[in-house]
């Protein structure tokens, strides 16, 4: 016990420093797994040199565990799977902490990654671990390294609606896209490109930049559009049965 408390203090007082001012996550990672790796060969050995001490026949003892090992080794598959699955994420690096991802079926934010499992916090505020066996055979979406959110928007126009009427939408919206270009990528697709059952559709196809607050934009550019429409007298439809 005073061995892993003078290790930890050993750890706190010159690792942790030098460690806190690289510029990867990598090292922020590993010292937790470093620690408590150590940790548990600490604890081993001080139990067979607390054992040889008492009098016991090291050799005996380590031929049994050596066969107890192995038993343990068959059941432990899972756990070995998981511990390669760790490997895979510092090699691999399919994300960091502090990163979106989508694994195992949740969507969430990485909060922690150990030598068994990771935690992520979800969308909804819960915390979920996923054994790292899951990165290892299954896919892994990094929703935080997508240079931007794509976003397509399709705006129906009914067709009493004439070409200077549709001219002019898709004018307003190129104005919208150069008003928000702090937010947006510049350079937008719009285009008036179908005849539809119920509509003229005007596509408005944008890209908000990475950083940028996806909803608030997204809000700030729907409004915007129904408040120039309307100042227009451009309609948008909806579907109608006659």
């Amino acid at each position: 016990w005073l061995v892993t408390r003078l290790f930890d203090s050993l750890v706190d007082e010159y690792l942790a420093p030098i460690l806190a001012d690289t510029e990867t996550d990598l090292d922020d990672v590993l010292l937790p797994i470093i620690r408590r790796g150590v940790k548990i060969i600490i604890w081993v050995m001080s139990v067979i040199m607390a054992l040889d001490n008492a009098g016991y026949d090291i050799t005996t003892v380590l031929a049994g565990l050596g066969v107890g090992g192995l038993a343990l080794a068959l059941a432990a598959q899972d756990s070995a799977k998981n511990i390669f699955g760790v490997f895979t994420i510092f090699t691999d690096t399919p994300f960091k902490l502090g990163e979106r991802i989508k694994a195992g079926g949740y969507d969430g934010t990485v909060m922690e990654i150990g030598l068994r499992s990771t935690k992520i916090k979800t969308l909804e505020g819960r915390t979920v671990i996923i054994p790292n066996a899951e990165f290892s055979d299954g896919a892994v979406e990094n929703i935080s390294s997508e240079p931007a959110r794509k976003v397509v928007l399709n705006l129906g126009l009914t067709y009493d609606m004439n070409d200077n009427q549709i001219e002019k939408a898709m004018q307003i919206l190129r104005d919208i896209a150069v008003e928000n270009e702090e937010d947006i990528q510049k350079n937008p697709s719009i285009g008036f490109n179908a005849f539809g059952d119920f509509a003229l559709n005007v596509v408005f196809v944008y890209y908000i930049k990475k950083g940028s607050d996806i909803l608030g934009t997204q809000t700030k550019m729907n409004l915007e559009i129904l408040k120039r429409f309307n100042k227009g007298k451009i309609e948008l439809a909806f579907p109608t049965q006659t």
